[in-house]
Parts: structure tokens; C-alpha cells; sequence
């Protein structure tokens, strides 16, 4: 949907092998060599038994670069891009700025680009990451959990024909979860490290309802912590509306995001409801508890495709 500056190489790995070949010291010339008596025979001596190296890991990023500026993610903005010949919503905003939360900006190629998020708004970025499109659909997310040139995850989205579902492949360590299988619902607002996956299971795991191409509602088949229950609309052009997200599938609504677009179909806006419950035991005898209610907007900056 991370954690940077400019970007030399992520990984680069060198082998320097030397080999000594060459004659046998002399021998000295006042020591005469050993005489074998007739009929010996040559033992040739035993070599050292080799134990066979043991391979490293294979390191998944290894391979991984992290081309960029030199940009840490304050508030000096990248060039400009080179606008898209064709008319229509730009590939992605160049910056979203959450009103009393982060900062996220992105710089964009013709191939993809890259994101950095600054989430506690010291003008440094927390969380980078960089993103490949293909066919007006991004095809590879490496974040970066620390901006230090390193992929710590990637996540390979595959659109999945007749809706709006998306099977990912996802490749981590296991400190970050590990390889696996996701189930994935893009909502197509590129306004974070991702174009918006707000529910994330294992394949077989999620139940949808599709209508007209478009996921409407989905849930994850486990309840409880780690659950996840959605509901979808859209605007007469098909673009997301309002996502509204149960968490825990305990039948309360938690979040609620509103999107706003403008003419030519980018978003201009997200409106965030976030509702919290009232602690247990903090209200009087028969009386009932009033959920806290904290509320968010994010704008869109398109200023580097102008």
C-alpha cells in the first residue's frame, strides 16, 4: 500500500578468485635426492578430505537495485516527469499529504517509479519503496521497511480477468512473513507504496461478491483477529466510492474512506472516519459507551506533470 534518498545500487556482489600455479621449489643442490630401492613402488599421499562447501541461502533480492535521486524525502520535489501523450488521469499523483499524519511522494518513470513516505513529518522518509507498470497496471512493488537501499518485500499483483480481484505473489523473509500467496482487492488510487489492497488473504480465503467487473463486498473466511470484512462502491464512471472496513468481522464498521476525483479521473481527495470503541468499564452503571470518532483527509499534488 515501504521507509529515501538517492539510490546508487542496493546489492552488488563481487568474486575475486586467485589461483597460484607454478614449478615446485628447487631442490638444494648439495642434497642428493632419495634413491629408491629397486622394486619400491611410489605412494603417491593422500589428499585432505574436502568438506563440500554448503551453499548460502539464496538471497531473493539479491539482484534487487534501487535506482534514484538523492532526494531523502524532504521538501525538495523531483523533476518533473514527461507528461503522457495521451489525455485522460495521470498515472499517479506526485505527492499525497495527510493532514496531521504522512507525507507521501512519488517520482515517476516511464516504466514505474518510486515512493517515499514520511510518516512522522521530520522531512525524512520512513519507508521507500519503488513500483513497475505495465499495460496501466502495476506489475511489481519492492519496499524498502527502512529507506537503506534494501528490499526487505516485494509484491508481484496479477489482475485477475472479470473483476477487480488480484492474485499477488509476495516474496519476503521470514521476518517479514515470508513467501506466500495473497488474495488481494485493488481499488485502483495509487495513494500509498500500493494502488490500494484494503484486504489481503491467502488464496481460497476470501469470499467476494462481483457486479459489473467490480468486487462490491468481500470478507476473509476467518473471524477474530487478523479478519477482515469490506464493502465496496463506486461512481457511475467505475471508479472506487467508499470502502468501508470491518476489522475483526465483528459487524462495526472501524474505517471508513471516501474518494473524490476530478474531471479527468484523478483523485483529488480521501476523506478518513476511523472509529475507535469505548474502553471496557469507562462508562456508568446502564449506561452505554460512544465510540471515539477521529476523522482524516489526504490531498493529491499533481504539480510535477503540469
Amino acid at each position: 500500500m515501504s521507509r529515501r534518498r538517492p539510490v546508487s545500487r542496493l546489492l552488488a556482489c563481487s568474486l575475486l578468485v586467485a589461483i597460484a600455479c607454478g614449478d615446485s621449489a628447487p631442490q638444494d643442490a648439495k642434497t642428493p635426492p632419495p634413491v629408491r630401492s629397486a622394486g619400491e613402488t611410489k605412494v603417491e599421499p593422500t589428499p585432505d578430505a574436502k568438506t563440500p562447501d554448503t551453499p548460502a541461502p539464496e538471497d531473493p533480492f539479491a539482484d534487487d537495485r534501487w535506482e534514484d535521486d538523492d532526494a531523502t524525502g524532504g521538501e525538495d520535489e523531483p523533476p518533473p516527469p514527461k507528461p503522457p501523450a495521451t489525455e485522460g488521469p495521470w498515472p499517479g499523483p506526485c505527492k499525497v499529504s495527510y493532514k496531521g499524519g504522512p507525507t507521501v511522494r512519488f517520482k515517476h518513470t516511464d516504466a514505474g517509479g518510486t515512493v517515499r513516505i514520511d510518516q512522522d513529518g521530520d522531512g525524512e522518509a520512513d519507508t521507500c519503496g519503488k513500483f513497475e507498470r505495465k499495460d496501466g497496471h502495476v506489475t511489481k512493488i519492492s519496499i524498502d521497511l527502512d529507506c537503506d537501499k534494501k528490499t526487505d518485500l516485494r509484491i508481484e499483483p496479477k489482475p485477475q480477468a472479470g473483476s477487480n480481484l488480484v492474485a499477488a505473489k509476495v516474496t519476503a523473509n521470514a521476518d517479514n512473513g515470508g513467501n506466500r500467496e495473497l488474495t488481494l482487492v485493488n481499488l485502483g488510487v495509487f495513494a500509498g507504496l500500493e494502488p490500494g489492497y484494503p484486504i489481503a488473504a491467502a488464496p481460497g480465503e476470501v469470499e467476494s461478491v462481483v457486479a459489473d467487473g467490480r468486487v462490491t463486498k468481500a470478507h476473509t473466511k476467518s473471524t477474530g483477529e487478523g479478519s477482515t470484512s469490506i464493502e465496496l462502491s463506486y461512481d457511475k464512471d467505475g471508479r472506487i466510492k467508499t470502502v468501508k472496513e470491518d476489522l475483526g468481522r465483528d459487524g462495526t464498521v472501524d474505517r471508513k474512506f471516501t474518494y473524490k476525483f476530478d474531471a479527468k479521473g484523478n483523485p483529488t481527495r480521501i476523506d478518513v472516519v476511523t472509529t475507535i470503541p469505548a474502553p471496557a468499564g469507562d462508562k456508568p452503571a446502564g449506561a452505554k459507551a460512544k465510540p471515539e470518532t477521529k476523522k482524516q483527509s489526504a490531498t493529491f499534488d499533481y504539480a510535477c506533470w503540469k
